[in-house]
């Protein structure tokens, strides 16, 4: 059994939450780290999000990104799966195992089972298909924390 997500077929194991449109309130709940090699893109984003009332901070790599998460800002990593060095499913298991408790989104291209597969096993549960379609991706920002 294949679960069609925004045009967009999806390995059973995903769950994908949808909340509502409010944003996320309180104090560090609205800090996000977006992290895409893709720099225009992740800057667009940002814009995006900033304008939703996000702060954005932007990460170009996995290794940026882990120095700036662990300055325990951030509340919610928005990143791409493929990254040069590490992916985005091994972004989030590092940062995790560092102690961060932080909640994470992964947007892609690739929707593969392994691509699934992986990010489920590191505690991803949510997954935003590229081209991104905002409203998704803000009613998961929006949701209950971990």
């Amino acid at each position: 059994m294949q679960i069609a997500i925004t045009g967009q077929s999806l390995h059973p194991r995903w769950v994908y939450r949808l909340h509502d449109l409010t944003p996320a309130s309180g104090d560090g709940g609205r800090d996000l780290l977006v992290v895409d090699d893709n720099v225009a893109l992740a800057e667009n984003i940002g814009e995006i999000l900033e304008s939703a009332g996000y702060v954005v901070e932007i990460a170009a790599s996995a290794e940026e990104a882990l120095l700036s998460a662990f300055s325990g800002r951030a509340a919610f990593i928005v990143t791409d799966y493929r990254l040069p060095a590490l992916n985005g499913a091994e972004l989030i298991v590092s940062v995790r195992m560092r102690g961060q408790k932080i909640r994470a989104v992964i947007v892609s291209a690739y929707s593969d089972e392994g691509t699934m597969d992986e990010a489920c096993d590191a505690g991803i549960s949510d997954f935003i298909p590229k081209p991104i379609d905002f409203a998704p991706l803000t009613r998961v920002l929006a949701a209950p924390g971990l």
